[in-house]
């Protein structure tokens, strides 16, 4: 997987709260993007449909995997997700101390959504939903996704 795109309505403030609560850095952008204007403008005008103009930027974990953010000329913030909706509604994220940064998230501006679970009874496998500023859900793991379903044979 090389990324999956967000769409916030304050970049700069999404930027900052991607690389200082999850540790991800700025790979590229924010650049702003006339619709039509340009190769980009026109690519985007392509891809997005119809914006006056949308500002990028990308975000990488250490495992170089990104997060491609938007902010369009119109962006609010947006209802929560709703998990029984189609489409993509969380990232996922490792960090061995689960607890301290659910902890950081609520603390930055988040929110902690759920109970810190563990996936199956008895194995060191644990999870927890939490909520960026804008609403949208962040799963955390305590161990990588191939090491947790691996030797599951069920649920």
């Amino acid at each position: 997987m090389a990324h999956v795109g967000v769409t916030v309505p304050d970049i700069e403030a999404a930027i900052e709260w991607y690389e200082d609560v999850l540790g991800f850095e700025t790979i590229m952008g924010p650049v702003e993007v006339d619709h039509g204007e340009d190769h980009i403008g026109r690519l985007c005008a392509d891809v997005l449909g119809e914006f006056e103009t949308v500002s990028i930027a990308h975000v990488a974990t250490g495992n170089q995997v990104a997060i491609e953010l938007f902010e369009f000329d119109d962006t609010e913030s947006g209802p929560d997700p709703e998990p029984s909706d189609a489409g993509y509604f969380h990232i996922c994220v490792i960090d061995p101390e689960i607890e301290s940064l659910a902890a950081e998230i609520a603390d930055s501006g988040g929110e902690h959504h759920t109970e810190i679970w563990e996936l199956f009874p008895d194995q060191p496998y644990r999870m927890t939903y939490c909520k960026d500023p804008w609403g949208n859900i962040v799963e955390i793991y305590t161990h990588s996704h191939e090491r947790i379903y691996s030797n599951q044979s069920d649920y």
